[in-house]
């Protein structure tokens, strides 16, 4: 009773602090939910299970190894919105347009197949709950979402989007910490072993970097601040990428290291969408409740924010005078292809190659603008040998990663 009393008390708290009129109003922090919500919207819900199924007592140090290489590719998105955009916005033509534009394909795709995996995800939690166990069912009810979706584009399009994700952010972040709250008092009074757990099966070194370049996608979403231009500065753009992900890699590192005792006393033996639902309510019965409630926050306005910009790109490069609602429809379509053909870790697999294209890009381009800096130092030759080891790595990502083994 006790834990369930913390991890409310403290959602209510958290819930105040962040709905608080100063909060909201504070345009740095309206940058900032939107690359926020779209990376805790792609992961909280999941991340747990895949890095305990596939890593065990190393999954702390799994989350810390793509926390430091998602950062990296924050630092490229930095470069990029600083260096590049001026250079885009001069040259019509050329290899960094060309490239650009390439990224802005592969991102347009990647967002229809992160669509496919928010609304699979959330469809599969809200079944949980009422206990229906049919997957034919939970497809037929993600195409009804998706379908809805379609429906609330067409209307609505991007009009009230940004405040929909600062509600659905705020409700999720103040969750979030209430089950951490939680979660830290279980462990400390449970006094259970904290990196001792097993995965699921023996895999080898290669195997399961394989499954880790996989899991990429959970940590995408601070992009979305390349295209806030026309809303906010550039430095408040910087700092929206920099400051969403400095929460982001917080609460994860954070919720792997607290979930630790957990997996040990309640090992995975089958890897599912709703793992995390089903072993965090073995010990503190609310989190579940907590985390649907969470689901329906994040996985909504995730789906529809994914929605409207990979239509929106689609625009821009296919150039046809048609509307707008009609490129939402091509993201939508395509969502509902895999949803059909694909289980939610395969999507989370795809998704992981397509946003890890658009990061070679832009890597790309970081690069060429380095070398066409005049000034040559140490720091440079840093800089583009970092930016050449997270190119190898974004390649192998693309070449080779694939799914943790599930259900």
């Amino acid at each position: 009773m006790a834990l369930n009393s913390i991890a409310l008390g403290v959602t209510f708290l958290i819930g105040v602090m962040l709905f608080h009129r100063r909060m909201i109003g504070s345009p740095q922090w309206r940058a900032t939910v939107t690359p926020l919500a779209s990376i805790i919207g792609s992961g909280f819900l999941i991340i747990a299970p895949l890095l305990h199924s596939v890593m065990g007592k190393w999954a702390l140090l799994g989350i810390t190894g793509l926390s430091i290489f998602a950062y990296g590719l924050g630092w490229i998105i930095r470069y990029n919105i600083v260096n590049a955009e001026p250079v885009l916005q001069r040259e019509k033509q050329g290899v960094i347009a060309y490239l650009e534009q390439a990224a802005q394909w592969s991102l347009g795709v990647a967002f229809a197949i992160s669509v496919a995996f928010y609304l699979s995800l959330f469809i599969a939690f809200v079944f949980d709950r009422v206990g229906i166990v049919d997957v034919t069912a939970s497809k037929w009810a993600t195409t009804g979402l998706l379908m809805s979706i379609m429906g609330i584009a067409w209307w609505r399009g991007a009009r009230g989007l940004e405040s929909i994700e600062l509600f659905a952010v705020s409700i999720k972040l103040a969750i979030i910490l209430g089950v951490l709250a939680a979660l830290l008092t279980y462990d400390v009074q449970s006094g259970t072993s904290w990196f001792a757990h097993n995965p699921i099966a023996e895999f080898t070194t290669a195997q399961t970097l394989a499954m880790l370049g996989g899991m990429l996608m959970v940590t995408q979403g601070f992009e979305t601040a390349r295209f806030m231009g026309g809303q906010y500065s550039v430095r408040q753009r910087v700092n929206a990428v920099k400051y969403s992900q400095w929460i982001a890699i917080a609460l994860y590192v954070t919720f792997i290291g607290l979930t630790c005792p957990i997996f040990l006393t309640y090992p995975i033996v089958e890897l599912n969408e709703t793992t995390i639902s089903e072993t965090l309510g073995q010990v503190v019965w609310v989190l579940p409740l907590l985390l649907l409630v969470a689901a329906t926050a994040s996985q909504l306005s995730a789906a529809l924010a994914d929605t409207i910009g990979g239509g929106g790109l689609l625009k821009e490069l296919v150039k046809l005078r048609l509307s707008t609602n009609v490129y939402y429809m091509l993201i939508i379509a395509l969502a509902l292809i895999l949803v059909w053909v694909a289980n939610v870790f395969e999507i989370i697999n795809l998704a992981s190659k397509g946003f890890a294209l658009y990061y070679l890009i832009q890597v790309l381009i970081a690069l060429i603008l380095m070398i066409r800096q005049p000034q040559h130092s140490v720091w440079k030759g840093l800089m583009l040998l970092v930016g050449g080891v997270m190119a190898g790595l974004l390649v192998f990502v693309i070449g080779w990663a694939i799914p943790a083994p599930h259900s």
